[in-house]
């Protein structure tokens, strides 16, 4: 494979992003490592991907062993092409490095940091599979400190629903993806988590699924639409489209456009205020509010 300093055309410094602090920046590189060999197996795309990663963290080239990767991945470089053996060798390279912070796991320090990196290094070359997932899964279970932070929560609960039956569609795995990069997106001009809508939400002390009718609103990291609408009817839930007198409660997706409040997603939020102010005993509950309750 030839090496460029484009995937899809788009640069791939923009592609990840971390706050200045170095200690933090540690933890999220070892995610991208972690994420980037999740399968066992580096490739191209994920080269190229760490490559551009690094060069965009210059701060951290005097760690000693993220200087090693840096000249590693130079010395790749200036060869033309990656081979397979490359690969394999930066792959010992990487394992070596994550391995020195494993004593940390566990603590809570910096693991939402190292959750985001791992994330975004499975989802660096646009595929997610079998392997991954099951990484995924594990390292979830290790990092048992921040299993009820975002976004955190809401991936165990996704990935307790996916692999409820043992198996894995494609459907799944691309919805999955596809949470995934929205959740590592660098780009908030278009898909981010947005706690505004939040301020719209009822302090419920429970939520009565059989015989109850709920209307979504929003993207939701549990799923799309249709998973999430699954996962409540098969609890005995009814859906409704629309906002009406009739619904019990208003469900607002994780994921938010920063113009929701101008789309569908901020009309609905609308008219169930609308509603409430009439005396409706609606309910406005976030997904991370709900999937509490689902649990």
């Amino acid at each position: 494979m030839e090496i460029g300093k484009q995937i899809d055309s788009q640069p791939l410094s923009q592609a990840f992003s971390f706050s200045k602090e170095k200690e933090r920046a540690l933890h999220g590189l070892r995610g991208i490592l972690a994420g980037v060999v999740a399968d066992k197996k580096l490739n191209e795309k994920e080269m190229l991907f760490l490559d551009s990663w690094l060069q965009s963290q210059q701060y951290l080239s005097a760690d000693r062993d993220v200087l090693r990767i840096l000249t590693q991945v130079g010395e790749i470089k200036a060869q033309g092409q990656i081979s397979p053996q490359s690969l394999q060798q930066m792959q010992a390279t990487l394992e070596h490095f994550i391995s020195l912070g494993d004593e940390a796991a566990g603590t809570g320090v910096g693991e939402v940091d190292e959750l985001m990196g791992f994330l975004t290094g499975v989802a660096s070359d646009g595929v997610l599979n079998d392997q991954e997932i099951a990484a995924l899964s594990i390292w979830l279970d290790k990092h048992n400190a921040i299993r009820d932070t975002w976004p955190a929560s809401v991936i165990i609960e996704r990935l307790a629903f996916i692999l409820e039956d043992g198996v894995v569609t494609e459907e799944e795995r691309a919805d999955l993806l596809k949470s995934l990069q929205h959740i590592t997106s660098a780009n908030s001009s278009t898909v981010r988590f947005d706690s505004a809508t939040e301020i719209w939400e009822d302090k419920v002390d429970q939520v009565n699924l059989p015989d109850s009718i709920f209307c979504l609103t929003g993207d939701f990291v549990s799923g799309d639409r249709n998973t999430v609408e699954s996962m409540l009817k098969l609890r005995g839930a009814s859906i409704s489209t629309n906002v009406n007198k009739t619904v019990d409660f208003l469900i607002i997706g994780t994921l938010a456009s920063r113009d929701w409040l101008y789309t569908s997603h901020g009309r609905k939020i609308e008219k169930a205020l609308l509603l409430k102010r009439d005396g409706s005993e609606i309910s406005v509950i976030t997904e991370r509010t709900l999937l509490r309750f689902l649990r």
